[in-house]
Parts: C-alpha cells; sequence; structure tokens
C-alpha cells in the first residue's frame, strides 16, 4: 500500500494527465524518469547532502530534458520535498491510477507447464468475467510445484485453481474427519 505522500504525489499526476488527455505520454515519461533515477549514480547524486538542491534541480532539468516539462515538475518537487526516492512508488501508483481508469487488470499467472495461446484466452477471459476488468495483461510463470491446474493473482485477489492446493484441501478434509468403526 502506497504512502499518503506517494498517493497524493501519483494522484496530481494521475489528473493532470487525465485533464490534459496524455495519459500514454505521462506513463512512457514517468517510466524514463524512473529508469534515470534507478541508476546507481545518478542516486548517489541525488541522496548526496554536499550537494546544493539547486546543482540537484539542473542535474534533473538536463537528465529529463526529453521528458514533457510537467514530469520534471513533477521529479523537482519530489527532489525539493526530499521525497525523490520515493520516484519509483510514485510511479508504480500512477500506473495501479491508469490501469484502473482504463479496465485494465494485471495478473499473474502461474502453471505447471507452460500455456498454449488456447488455454491462455480462456484463463484471460475467466479472469475477465470474474474480475470485472475489460482487459487483463498476463504476465506468466511456470512453476511444476503446483502440480497442475492455475493459480492467479489479479491485484490483492488470488485465484487458486491449483492441483497442489485442492490436494492439501483434500488431505486437511480427511485429517478432520473422525474415523467410523
Amino acid at each position: 500500500m502506497a504512502s499518503t505522500s506517494v498517493r497524493r504525489y501519483a494522484q496530481a499526476a494521475f489528473a493532470i494527465a487525465v485533464e490534459r488527455d496524455t495519459l500514454d505520454a505521462w506513463t512512457g515519461d514517468l517510466e524514463t524518469a524512473q529508469g534515470v533515477f534507478n541508476e546507481p549514480d545518478v542516486k548517489a547524486f541525488m541522496a548526496a547532502p554536499s550537494v546544493p538542491e539547486s546543482v540537484k534541480l539542473d542535474g534533473i532539468a538536463t537528465l529529463l530534458s526529453d521528458v514533457d516539462p510537467l514530469v520534471r515538475n513533477l521529479v523537482s518537487l519530489l527532489t525539493t520535498n526530499g521525497d525523490v526516492e520515493r520516484l519509483s512508488d510514485v510511479c508504480s501508483t500512477f500506473r495501479e491510477l491508469t490501469d484502473e481508469h482504463l479496465g485494465i487488470g494485471r495478473a499473474q499467472i502461474t502453471t505447471a507447464v507452460p500455456l498454449d495461446d488456447a488455454r491462455r484466452e480462456r484463463i484471460v477471459t475467466s479472469l475477465q468475467a470474474l474480475t470485472g476488468h475489460q482487459r487483463i495483461e498476463v504476465s506468466e510463470h511456470v512453476d511444476p510445484e503446483i502440480i497442475g491446474g492455475v493459480v492467479a493473482r489479479v491485484g490483492d485477489r488470488l485465484f487458486d485453481g491449483s492441483t497442489r492446493s485442492r490436494l492439501r484441501s483434500m488431505q486437511e478434509s480427511l485429517a478432520q474427519r473422525p474415523l467410523s468403526s
């Protein structure tokens, strides 16, 4: 869960992006800024107490010269307020707000074997019906430990249809039943 200040930054940026109909541009520019500020040298520069704030702000203007000026302003504001280390969280929260606005769900799907296109499509269709999302974007993982079936996480919702879970449930059920003579 994002902190209140992170959520406020992201909501303000999101409101501007929606108002100006530039969600895609903001998303791309925030990803660019996040990439730049994840560089170890940039992190060290921004964290250095010996570097004056004005030099840091000049550095932001130079490093982010290709992004929308409003995105640069957001990063500058984060820097001025001592919150630049929260840029990744702001970007993640902005992405969540954008996904919600566009009806997109992001699913992490785990199966015992790789999915073929037909099965993937059936799973996506089922997840859309279960979650109400208009579109589901999938990241897939293969984990032979689940034995069979599918485990899907969309946001904070978990759908566990794995054979491993069914076997555990059956085992617990059998262990709880008294033996009759």
